[in-house]
């Protein structure tokens, strides 16, 4: 088992290395002044858009994110960043006493890249990670002037898909869909998965 294992391993890193090599044909790999081979470069940047938390009424505010990151190669990198997905409202059933509910939630994340080239300029996008969240949430039954609040931290998986557009030597624009699932406190009204839709610019070194 572990020979075959090992095999396959042996032939897939043997074919990752020959798309790289096709992909980077014909380019230059002279090194930077810091040592990393030129199709190395490291990035940032920050987005603004809109976030929707589908398990509340009014689950759509702003939203943004400010992030950094490391592109491996024309195929894979990896990426850290933060994410504010602003505060959402809404109603329910405590008993049959109305009760407001609200909920304010950010996150820190990490995740994976794979990189499509699909034209000079252009390069499709997909991320896989986790997003570590922090909630504060609240209760209130305005009948009865009762209020509680919470707050409350996990970890939660991070899907992703977007495209990049290269408008200079070293800045991106970039579109994407992020969606962190179950993201909030488990078993309660708070929690959601959210959908995070997001315009930015990214500048990277050379």
């Amino acid at each position: 088992m572990f020979t075959k294992s090992a095999i396959a391993a042996s032939m897939l890193l043997g074919l990752g290395l020959v798309i790289s090599a096709n992909l980077e044909a014909g380019g230059s790999y002279q090194k930077q002044n810091w040592g990393i081979a030129q199709p190395t470069h490291f990035y940032g940047g920050a987005s603004l858009g809109l976030a929707n938390q589908g398990e509340f009424e009014e689950g759509t505010t702003a939203a943004g994110k400010l992030y950094g990151g490391v592109k491996l190669n024309r195929l894979f990198g990896a990426e850290f960043g933060y994410m504010k997905l602003g505060e959402v409202e809404s109603t329910a059933l405590e008993g049959r006493l109305s009760t407001n509910l609200k909920s304010d939630t950010s996150a820190f994340y990490a995740a994976g890249l794979g990189y499509l080239p699909v034209a000079p300029n252009l390069e499709l996008m997909g991320k896989l990670g986790a997003i570590s969240w922090s909630q504060d949430s609240s209760k209130e039954i305005p009948l009865i002037e009762e209020r509680s609040s919470q707050s409350e931290t996990g970890i939660s998986p991070l899907l992703g898909v977007g495209a990049q557009y290269r408008v200079g030597q070293n800045m991106h624009l970039r579109g994407e869909w992020e969606r962190a699932f179950s993201a909030g406190a488990a078993d309660t009204e708070f929690e959601t998965d959210v959908d995070l839709f997001t315009l930015g610019v990214t500048f990277s070194t050379l």
